[in-house]
């Protein structure tokens, strides 16, 4: 009975320990960021702790339907599974917007207001197409046309997700290399070394399993399933999407955010305090601290 259930669902016979090892390692992982985030009061880390619940919620979701073959169970597995790095790059979004505001505006070349806002909304769109798409394409109740229409709406948005966070690793790239000839000697930017590595290891990952789950889409032919490697083999879903998401996952309880950025959205490295912007997309202008207006006094 259950290989007939497994092979509905399953071109191949899924295996039932793997799913529980993946949602055992990111639940410990995202125990251990609401522990941080709630000691340190970081409330912009909730997105990964989304991202990561919705990884649990996919691992556990696929291990039932290995168990009974449900269909249903298994888009929401599929669904979450694929649509859920998507929220792990809007954290790196969110990160790296953080950093741009706490270094200052003379290290960036565009707004971290307009970074945050542009490559959030665009994430958004990812996680809507890909999460239709997926659905689409598991269900196949409208038949090979709703099959092909969801794999090309999955397709569209794993392809704009690579292409905007490369565009956005670029923006942090050139980011980085100016903060740093402009301020090579602040002890502060020095400490945010780590967490500029934890970022570029978390970007690098995410890109790669975007790479992955794009060519398995694409290369899909519905006429020749049975000679599709990466659609009748389940090892690269674990190697090639569930470790690296992982990964980039764990690296940030490992270089926790709230360790080297200030709680409160605003504060700079220097002790000033970013001042008010006339329109959300223009530059700011740095209001003085207290203390900094006092010595200018002097």
């Amino acid at each position: 009975m259950d290989e007939l259930a497994d092979s509905r669902i399953f071109p191949y016979q899924p295996n039932k320990i793997a799913p529980l090892v993946f949602a055992a390692a990111f639940s410990l992982s995202l125990a251990v960021h609401i522990f941080q985030a709630y000691k340190a009061r970081a409330k912009f880390m909730l997105v990964l702790i989304f991202a990561t619940a919705f990884q649990i919620l996919g691992y556990l979701c696929r291990k039932i339907a290995a168990e009974n073959g449900s269909s249903g169970i298994f888009i929401v597995s599929q669904t979450c599974i694929v649509a859920a790095p998507s929220f792990s790059a809007a954290q790196d979004y969110m990160i790296i917007g953080r950093m741009m505001s706490y270094v200052g505006s003379e290290s960036t070349f565009i707004s971290h207001s307009i970074v945050t806002k542009l490559f959030v909304f665009i994430d958004i769109v990812c996680v809507l197409t890909q999460s239709t798409g997926i659905a689409m394409l598991t269900m196949g109740s409208g038949g090979p046309d709703s099959m092909s229409t969801g794999r090309g709406i999955l397709i569209f948005g794993l392809f704009l997700q690579i292409a905007s966070f490369v565009i956005f690793l670029f923006i942090a790239i050139l980011f980085d290399r100016k903060s740093l000839s402009l301020h090579r000697d602040k002890i502060e930017l020095k400490r945010l070394r780590p967490l500029f590595t934890a970022f570029y290891i978390s970007a690098v990952l995410i890109i790669g399993r975007c790479v992955y789950r794009a060519i398995e889409f694409t290369m899909m032919d519905f006429a020749h399933l049975d000679d599709d490697y990466l659609f009748t083999h389940e090892w690269p879903i674990y190697a090639l999407d569930g470790f690296p998401i992982l990964i980039a996952t764990v690296v940030f309880n490992i270089c926790n955010p709230a360790w080297y950025l200030p709680r409160k959205k605003g504060l700079r490295m220097d002790g000033s305090q970013e001042g008010t912007r006339k329109h959300w997309w223009s530059r700011v202008k740095t209001a003085q601290s207290q203390e900094h207006m006092m010595e200018g006094g002097r």
